[in-house]
């Protein structure tokens, strides 16, 4: 009786441990399957083989033999096919000088698309909006009307202050410009969103991807910061004629565009090395440039 008791419970643990590792297999299959899928997706996804390790590379080495305080400087590449970022310092915080014009541009640019505004209307021109001599004072005196076409073509061609000036005071003022561009990026730094005028290049960056996605939107704005200051800043080497936004104040020097290529890019350069700060920004871009071109 015994012994009968005994093999009957045997039989009973060897059947519940064939259960067990049958379910513990399918289990395995499943897990197998489920990682096979996540990899294929992950591959579908990956663009790491498009990274080109040496541009980082060669801008150091740029720096290194130049002896160039990489404190003074921020820069932020992206590859706008692969949407592959190169940086360095791209949360730190620069004086932005006139880069800020140009999301302030692209703001009136789709207002003006969405039909709120045409480029016929215009805005009054007060007292307390005038900032330096530029086009707007030398062409209008105060409490005239201007239109947004002059402005917006005065602020990105000549970055008129007091055009510019007008536009953020129409907003709302400065603090109601800077909450309204969110909508461009949602990079973030502690002193954006005050009365400080700084940016970083990861902020500017975002613009420049928004710009470049949505170019069909903004053609006359493209157009006048390709005339700008044509083979200058960013295009002082690579003489493309680039649409770019630059800024200069004190020793800050500054600009943001991108580069139409075969494989284009964005690309923004920060600097706080005075006019020293454009031959910095045109050098990084040529680094660059010559990958992409």
């Amino acid at each position: 009786v015994i012994i009968l008791l005994l093999s009957s419970i045997l039989i009973v643990l060897c059947m519940v441990a064939v259960e067990l590792n049958k379910s513990q297999n399918d289990t395995k299959n499943q897990v197998s399957e489920m990682s096979k899928e996540q990899k294929t997706e992950s591959k579908t996804k990956d663009n790491s083989k498009y990274i080109d390790e040496s541009i980082s590379k060669e801008i150091e080495a740029y720096f290194k033999e130049n002896e160039i305080d990489h404190d003074k400087v921020a820069y932020c590449i992206t590859d706008l096919n692969h949407n592959i970022k190169y940086s360095m310092n791209e949360n730190e915080e620069f004086v932005a000088a006139s880069t800020y014009k140009l999301p302030l541009a692209m703001l009136y640019y789709d207002m003006i698309n969405e039909g709120s505004y045409t480029l016929d209307s215009t805005l009054v021109y007060e007292s307390y909006m005038h900032e330096d001599d530029g086009m707007i004072s030398s062409r209008y005196g105060i409490g005239s009307e201007i239109s947004l076409k002059e402005l917006l073509d005065c602020m990105i061609l000549y970055s008129d202050n007091d055009a510019a000036h007008i536009l953020y005071e129409n907003l709302g003022g400065w603090q109601s410009y800077k909450e309204a561009m969110r909508k461009y990026t949602d990079a973030q730094s502690d002193n954006y969103y005050t009365e400080e005028n700084v940016t970083t290049s990861s902020i500017m960056n975002d613009v420049a991807i928004y710009l470049y996605k949505h170019k069909g939107n903004y053609k006359d704005l493209i157009e006048n910061m390709k005339r700008a200051e044509p083979k200058k800043y960013l295009d002082k080497d690579i003489q493309k004629d680039m649409p770019q936004k630059y800024g200069s104040y004190d020793s800050a020097y500054n600009s943001v565009g991108f580069v139409e290529t075969e494989n284009p890019y964005s690309i923004v350069v920060l600097t706080s090395l005075g006019d020293k700060g454009e031959d910095v920004m045109a050098k990084v871009n040529s680094i660059v440039y010559s990958h992409f071109k």
